[in-house]
């Protein structure tokens, strides 16, 4: 028994050895799998040629309209506001001329008249003296006596000849009596306010009706006709701009346009915008314009000779850009002129190199890349079946 167990075991130690045989036989007779190398991957940028030429810059800003000339309408004298030839309300247009609105003025008048007719007694007392004294200029304050008229402004004083007629009209009190009622001619008037433009009414303090005094703030009129725009831009492009430059105008959605020119710029910096507002006036188009409305400006600045305009997200640490050599990205620094919105102006690279007009992501010096091609445009024949 024992025999025949080691035989077993023999024969099957056999067939194990020659099945691993067969098959490191069989293995080795196999044709290993083709190994591929790893593609190297190419980033491709978008480039332009750097060509210089002269660059026309721009200076773009908001801000709202407002009348060149608002005014404040203050009552000089006491008495009850009356209506003029239009109604002092708000939203009211006016032409030049317009008599906006007047102040009684029944009290002011009875009162010059009074004065008037003591001015006309004293030089009546006068004219016996003058007859004796002064018979030479007796016919000239004769004359004078017969032309004052109450209801009508006060001629002028007739000239004195000598020292004892100018003594003697002193001390009868004549030319304080006469440039009294002078200035009382002069409060008239104000007791009538005219429209110095053409405008509209933008505020009203005090109505028809009611009573006003002498420093009271009857109503705010703007001149409509001449408007400007003011306009705050930052401090770096201000030297960029001159006083008399035309410029364009317009809505934030360029449906209506205008022209105007820069006709002054500030010279301290806006607290509430950290700018300097410069100013612009409106020229008057097919188009009206409204006090506070909210338009775009586009003004022309100077020009920057030889240089280009690039995006300005393909600068990167300030002052630096990738170009394309040899299939490298090399990094250049430039010289920026101007900063626009969207663009700079700059400077400082050989012309003719390809410059990356892109930001890049990840990118560093001598990385290889490839230039970004314009897209082919392929048609397709129509294929439909009948």
């Amino acid at each position: 028994m024992k025999t025949r167990q080691i035989v077993t075991i023999i024969i099957v130690i056999v067939i194990v050895g020659g099945s691993f045989g067969l098959m490191s036989l069989f293995s080795g007779m196999k044709e290993l799998p083709e190994q591929k190398a790893v593609a190297e991957i190419v980033k491709f940028v978008k480039t332009e040629k750097v060509i210089y030429s002269d660059v026309f810059t721009k200076v773009e800003g908001f801000g709202r309209t407002s009348s060149s000339q608002p005014l404040d309408v203050i009552a000089e004298v006491n008495g009850r506001i009356i209506n003029g030839n239009i109604p002092l309300k708000e939203g009211q247009r006016f032409h030049k001329g317009d008599l906006l609105f007047s102040i009684d003025d029944t009290e002011a008048k009875l009162q010059l008249k009074s004065k008037k007719s003591t001015f006309l007694k004293s030089i009546a007392s006068i004219l016996p003296d003058f007859k004796i004294d002064y018979p030479n200029s007796f016919d000239t304050w004769q004359a004078y006596f017969e032309s004052i008229e109450l209801d009508k402004p006060l001629p002028e004083l007739p000239e004195y000849k000598n020292n004892q007629e100018k003594t003697y009209l002193a001390t009868k009190n004549i030319f304080t009596d006469f440039y009294s009622i002078r200035s009382d001619e002069f409060n008239l008037t104000k007791h009538k306010i005219y429209a110095p433009f053409n405008g509209t009414i933008s505020e009203v303090s005090i109505y028809p009706g009611t009573f006003a005094s002498g420093g009271n703030k009857i109503a705010k009129i703007l001149e409509t006709n001449n408007l400007e725009l003011k306009v705050a831009v930052s401090i770096d492009d201000v030297s960029w701009l001159k006083i008399g430059k035309e410029i364009n105008i317009s809505t934030e959605n360029n449906m209506q346009q205008w022209q105007g020119k820069i006709v002054r710029i500030g010279d301290f910096v806006n607290e509430n915008t950290q700018s300097i507002d410069v100013f612009v006036q409106l020229y008057p188009g097919q188009e009206k314009v409204y006090e506070g409305m909210y338009l775009r400006a586009t003004m022309p600045g100077k020009v920057v000779n030889e240089g280009m305009e690039i995006p300005r997200n393909a600068v990167f640490n300030g002052s630096q850009v990738y170009t394309v050599e040899d299939s490298l990205l090399k990094v250049n620094d430039i010289k920026i002129h101007k900063i626009n919105s969207e663009t700079v102006v700059f400077t400082g690279i050989d012309a003719g190199k390809d410059i990356v007009v892109e930001p890049l992501v990840n990118a560093y010096n001598n990385m290889k890349v490839g230039k970004l091609k314009e897209p082919i445009n392929v048609e397709v024949a129509n294929t439909d079946s009948k």
